[in-house]
């Protein structure tokens, strides 16, 4: 090479590496430059902001790792600070503030994938993502990570739950894909991950993940390939092995279904450290960008030089960073009122979200109260907004549930226990963060503490009040017999800055529940269909297959505490007059399915229409039935409106391992419409036609398959013998090796005329 291409190659090579811990490299001379990250799927992570941006400063000024890391974490309670802390805390204030336009700053605390989730809005989600790009602008951050994160909600002991979006993943493309067109609608890049399959936190950086490809391809999968395709900037890849491969090495992951299948062409990054092999095969694989920085070039160009890595992969992961870096690279700071608009609004849509968001489980007649009721609060006076980790997020902007509700006592079991129109309200809040899982689903001793001693006046006092628990958990959480005496239940999740703001208007009714899990509540931890699978050494064994979260529990039999889908409200619903527009279908045509809604209530309310589909007869083993179509339907008492949804008949297709590609079979298809899983009726059918070849009888049969029609096998068997051949051969086969091929028995079965000609009529 000559010294100039030299230059050339260790520039491109140099680009692929990060600078620092959420900074990309810059090449001036090319007009590339730094782009700045940040966690931010919840809202602006300051900790990791000001540790990155100001580093630097605290070095050369005197100013420790200790002391800096403090000034992040306690920014808005500055008592806890020393004072030289404070001093650096000044200093960092006023440049955020130059580069704000505002005289105090603060993230807002969005609520995570989960409660977005449970909103069951795409709009909402859209609006979200929206304000995150706003935000991300205001703060100087040009690509946002963990947004979405769409891992699947396999098993609620990840302590990652509350990130994720759905255990379904056409529901969480979904709802994913809306942050994507959110972040993106304003100058902002997306980030997409973990890919693929980081469902769990234990030992995520060494354990190998045994999924089978029809698992991937069906659960694991899709939910990527759908926000992708919304136009996401990156996708970051996860740690664990999947089938023995790093993600960061895996060669089918990456190139083959990343870039070959969906044609992606972003940028597809490290998930921070997860490389830890040769970064240069990693390149090879089809990483693009190696975080975090510092990261050295020399393995790369090492790669490169041996033949490990192409110089044509080489120039397609530095071209793709290249362009990520032109097109998202930092724009000028907004203005003041630019700024406190974005605040403004940011408070709007992190209460919508929450609002709507929050799921009611239960209620015995409390709500919503009427504002004469004397409420005594229970647990934390703070109400957790945000998990920790990644998405953990410090701001003054949280609202105080003591605050919103109208009149509260702290702890006062007299007025509890002498008052009838009292409620006792527990707020149970469980911790969960990145790098570990829960060890289990149990409530919190202190949350049993207070609901056995208010349990105990409740049972020897006419005159004690109610019990509401509020589940401000990061999942499901084991109820038990405590269920059967509480009057009502709230699942708040971590629910952002106006969670307590949208709680306390849910309570008072001034806006009425809507949301719906977007999982399914296991009645103990037994019952998870991934409950036998938690890894106990390296190795984690999905042997659930394609039964997570309800699938599984309708194929096992074993009915959820709530189910995927569920959620109370103050009103009424009523869905019928079920209708499709044609009931034969082909392949590749839509279903369009239409309905009546009615709130048959006295309150304005929303409801979900959830359509299911599911194989009347199929030949793999499929699932009872799964979501295929929903909508959020706003009503007032006694309005009552025609609904429409559809699907494709495309999505019903599912992966064969054995045909080795996307296939769907003819036959009837059961339509299930209701507002959740468990409550989805079978209320109409549809014959569908065109379906892949794989599937129909003829001489590709096996022999066990061709011995269920009575009539065929006599055709064949007459036809073998017509033929002059030896039907002991199917007669042994049928007896012994029943999943033996007609044709690998008999050739010369093309020439069955007799059995082909009847095989076309059963397929007609």
């Amino acid at each position: 090479m000559e010294a100039n291409d030299n230059i050339s190659i260790i520039k491109k090579a140099s680009l692929l590496c990060g600078a620092d811990f959420f900074g990309t490299t810059e090449i001036p001379e090319g007009q590339i430059f730094r782009i700045q990250m940040l966690d931010g799927g919840t809202g602006m992570n300051f900790e990791q902001l000001f540790v990155n941006l100001y580093a630097e400063y605290c070095e050369k000024n005197g100013y420790s790792k200790t002391e800096l890391d403090n000034v992040a974490h306690f920014f808005f309670e500055e008592n806890r600070l020393s004072d030289r802390e404070k001093e650096l805390r000044k200093y960092i204030k006023a440049s955020e503030d130059i580069r704000t336009g505002l005289s105090d700053i603060a993230p807002g605390c969005y609520p995570p994938g989960i409660l977005l989730a449970a909103t069951w809005n795409p709009a909402v989600t859209l609006k979200t993502g929206s304000i995150l790009g706003q935000e991300a602008n205001m703060y100087g951050v040009d690509c946002l990570l963990g947004t979405p994160n769409i891992n699947i909600l396999r098993d609620p002991r990840n302590g990652r739950f509350f990130e994720g979006y759905s255990e379904d993943p056409y529901f969480t493309g979904v709802m994913g894909r809306e942050i994507v067109k959110g972040v993106e609608s304003q100058g902002i890049a997306s980030n997409v991950k973990h890919y693929a399959a980081n469902n769990l936190e234990y030992k995520r950086g060494s354990i190998n993940q045994i999924i089978s490809e029809r698992t991937l391809r069906d659960i694991y999968l899709p939910a990527f390939k759908m926000c992708l395709q919304a136009g996401a900037a990156t996708v970051m890849t996860s740690y664990p092995r999947i089938n023995g491969v790093k993600c960061t090495e895996h060669k089918w992951l990456l190139r083959k279904i990343l870039r070959q299948e969906w044609g992606y062409n972003g940028v597809n990054m490290t998930d921070w450290g997860a490389c830890t092999g040769d970064s240069g095969e990693a390149v090879e694989a089809g990483i693009d960008l190696l975080m975090p920085g510092p990261w050295p070039s020399e393995s790369i160009l090492k790669a490169l030089e041996a033949g490990r890595l192409s110089k044509e992969h080489l120039n397609e992961a530095y071209e793709r960073v290249k362009d990520f870096a032109v097109k998202y690279h930092y724009r000028p700071k907004i203005t003041k009122d630019e700024a406190e608009d974005i605040l403004s609004e940011g408070d709007k849509i992190s209460y919508e979200a929450a609002v709507q968001g929050i799921v009611m489980l239960e209620n015995n007649g409390v709500f919503p109260l009427s504002g004469s009721e004397k409420l005594v609060l229970y647990g934390s006076e703070k109400m957790l907004t945000c998990g920790q980790g990644s998405a953990q997020v410090f701001t003054s902007r949280n609202t105080k549930l003591d605050e919103e509700l109208a009149e509260v006592y702290y702890g006062e079991d007299e007025i509890y226990s002498s008052e009838p129109m009292s409620v006792a309200v527990v707020l149970c809040s469980v911790n969960s963060a990145e790098g570990s899982d829960r060890k289990d689903l149990k409530l919190p001793e202190e949350t049993i503490r207070v609901l056995d001693r208010l349990l105990e006046v409740k049972r020897n006092s006419l005159l004690s009040g109610r019990i509401c628990l509020i589940l401000n958990t990061p999942g499901p959480v084991e109820l038990g017999e405590y269920l059967n005496e509480l009057d009502a239940v709230y699942c708040v999740f971590y629910p952002g800055m106006q969670g307590a703001k949208a709680l306390s208007d849910l309570m008072y009714g001034k806006r009425n529940p809507s949301g719906k899990l977007p999982f399914s509540w296991p009645s103990k931890i037994e019952d998870m269909p991934s409950y036998l699978n938690y890894p106990e050494g390296n190795v984690s064994y999905y042997g659930e297959g394609i039964f997570v979260g309800y699938r599984g529990y309708e194929k096992r039999k074993i009915k959820p505490l709530y189910p995927f889908g569920y959620g109370l409200s103050y009103t009424t619903f009523d869905i019928d007059e079920f209708s499709v527009e044609q009931s034969n279908i082909t392949v590749g045509e839509d279903m369009v399915v239409s309905f009546d809604i009615e709130n048959t209530g006295e309150m304005a309310g929303a409801e979900v229409v959830q359509i299911y589909v599911g194989p009347e007869e199929t030949s793999l083993m499929k699932p009872v039935k799964e979501l295929r179509a929903f909508g959020k339907y706003y009503l007032q008492p006694g309005q009552k409106i025609r609904g429409e949804l559809s699907f494709s008949s495309v999505a019903l297709c599912s992966w064969d391992e054995e045909l080795k590609r996307y296939a769907i079979e003819d036959g009837i298809y059961n339509i299930y419409i209701g507002n959740s899983s468990e409550n989805a009726k079978k209320v109409l059918a549809f014959s569908l036609r065109g379906g892949d070849l794989g599937y129909k009888l003829g001489t590709d049969s096996y022999v066990i398959k061709v011995k269920e029609k009575p009539e065929l096998y006599k055709a064949l068997k007459d036809d073998i013998k017509s033929h002059g051949l030896d039907v002991s051969k199917l007669i042994d086969s049928e007896r012994y090796f029943p999943y033996t091929k007609i044709k690998d028995l008999y050739p010369e079965a093309e020439l069955f005329s007799e059995f082909v000609r009847l095989c076309d009529e059963y397929n007609m």
